[in-house]
């Protein structure tokens, strides 16, 4: 699907609750009739059912502030399990959403002022979610941020001074990690380059270290089961399919650098 400014979506998460897979779709269209945003049920032989319709609650429950590139199907972003419901990101109205089993849609917090653009989320250890900030235009360096969402709806900040968070992850001790998409542009955003993204560990609600580096527009990542780190790109151009997953073993020295062309079976 192609979305109001002209990039192309489709599946934006996936989870896992209770067994079964859902996946999380960005990008519908339902004023040409095509299939709504929102969360679905997948049944493991290619077919996907319609749980929750985000497209309809975005266009009957507008946010405080429609940003200028308003789309009416919104852009679901991340979700994350929390108990028997899930809470979604929004990057174009800027909301967090929860969305039930049962169909329904409800906001938790609106974040529309300034437009932000809320991607990834991660649980907070009391409670609540960590929800990571992209930023709008001219998406100056040092001016993301990391805010926690209160299951009542209430923002405090909890870490500052990043830059285009595109994914948050809490590693196995706990520890909260950023993943910035590009460094090293300053405030210009023609100068956003590949190989410039990071993962970086928080130290501080306003410091941070490298973990990663050389990144190319890293999009999503996540620890697995190994307490490896895996990190998905580029966030965009792998159109002719030039996206990659890499699995990172933290337990060495840091940061660790990854090479420009990655040979077949890499892995750090």
């Amino acid at each position: 699907y192609r979305i109001v400014f002209g990039a192309i979506t489709g599946v934006a998460d996936v989870a896992d609750l209770n067994g079964e897979l859902y996946a999380l779709l960005s990008g519908g269209d339902t004023d040409r009739g095509e299939t709504p945003n929102g969360l679905y049920r997948l049944d493991g032989a290619g077919g996907a059912e319609l749980v929750a319709d985000i497209s309809g609650f975005i266009r009957e429950h507008p946010v405080a502030e429609k940003p200028r590139d308003y789309d009416t199907d919104g852009q679901p972003y991340a979700m994350l399990a929390m108990g028997d419901v899930f809470w979604v990101t929004e990057g174009n109205s800027n909301q967090v959403l929860r969305v039930g089993l049962d169909g329904t849609v409800a906001r938790v917090v609106d974040l529309s002022q300034g437009h932000p653009i809320p991607t990834g989320i991660a649980p907070a250890p009391d409670g609540g979610a960590y929800v990571a900030y992209f930023t709008a235009a001219p998406y100056a360096e040092g001016s993301a941020k990391v805010v926690k969402v209160a299951p009542d709806g209430a923002i405090t900040d909890a870490w500052t001074g990043l830059t285009l968070v595109t994914a948050l992850a809490v590693g196995p001790d706990g520890t909260l990690y950023a993943l910035e998409m590009a460094t090293g542009h300053g405030n210009d955003p023609d100068a956003i380059a590949p190989g410039t993204g990071r993962v970086v560990r928080m130290t501080g609600p306003d410091t941070m270290e490298p973990v990663v580096t050389g990144l190319a527009l890293p999009i999503a990542m996540d620890f697995g089961p190994d307490g490896a780190l895996h990190i998905a790109g580029p966030t965009f151009g792998a159109d002719e399919g030039q996206g990659t997953i890499l699995r990172v073993d933290l337990s060495g020295p840091q940061p660790i650098v990854v090479p420009t062309e990655l040979p077949a079976g890499f892995l750090c």
